[in-house]
């Protein structure tokens, strides 16, 4: 099955440029916002121009996250102007998986969507596996990629999500900046030890009290305390 995405842009350039990169990809495009809530076409994978007409990419971004419906889409930001770190970091705090300075390397850009989709894919858990992972008040659904904190639903990054289940599964054990963008990060080519850094303060404050627990090893890395 051919993977797919749906476009949120009006640009002609953008247009252009996702279906050349893309090819292969079953893709559907929507001119705005609106549009998109209002008709909701499926696809897992949600590429987001961030000047849209009606709402900017950090909002939506915000709005799809924050909703139980949409909550466990990827969502990819791409935007014009110069890369700007702070930015950056807005976006992502806001719930997007990815975002890329308009136009990017088109060979980048592939690879990148392509490992997000086998990241965030879901995945059928294995036999004997349990469907919800209980951790205190921390609930984690491997299979739906869903994750609760008493009772309630914390709206994780596809990266987030597997930076959890790393820590989940190496709990009480040191586990060093370079070993996570080994493992979770794979293709993250512009990442370095500051994006770990990042990614995992916006990791603790979606998990509330729970986020404590993951807490930094000077001069090693991180641990989960359980």
């Amino acid at each position: 099955m051919r993977p797919s995405a749906v476009c949120l842009t009006r640009d002609p350039a953008m247009r252009a440029f996702f279906k050349s990169s893309l090819r292969g990809f079953s893709l559907r495009f929507c001119p705005s916002a609106a549009v998109f809530l209002r008709s909701r076409p499926s696809g897992k994978l949600i590429l987001i121009d961030s000047s849209l007409p009606d709402m900017s990419g950090e909002d939506l971004a915000a709005v799809l996250r924050g909703d139980a419906r949409t909550a466990g889409l990827l969502l990819v930001v791409a935007g014009p102007g110069n890369y700007s770190p702070a930015a950056a970091a807005r976006l992502l705090d806001s719930g997007a998986d990815e975002y890329f300075r308009f136009p990017p390397d088109p060979a980048v850009f592939r690879a990148r969507l392509l490992n997000l989709l086998s990241r965030g894919a879901g995945r059928a858990a294995a036999p004997g596996q349990p469907a919800e992972l209980a951790f205190g008040p921390l609930r984690v659904s491997p299979e739906a990629r869903t994750v609760t904190v008493a009772g309630r639903r914390a709206a994780l990054t596809a990266l987030e999500f597997d930076l959890l289940l790393y820590f989940l599964s190496n709990g009480g054990r040191v586990v060093s900046r370079s070993v996570l963008l080994e493992r979770v990060w794979k293709q993250g080519l512009d990442s370095g030890p500051r994006s770990v850094d990042k990614r995992i303060e916006a990791l603790r404050r979606k998990l509330g009290a729970f986020g404590a627990r993951i807490r930094t090893v000077f001069g090693l890395g991180y641990i989960l305390k359980m």
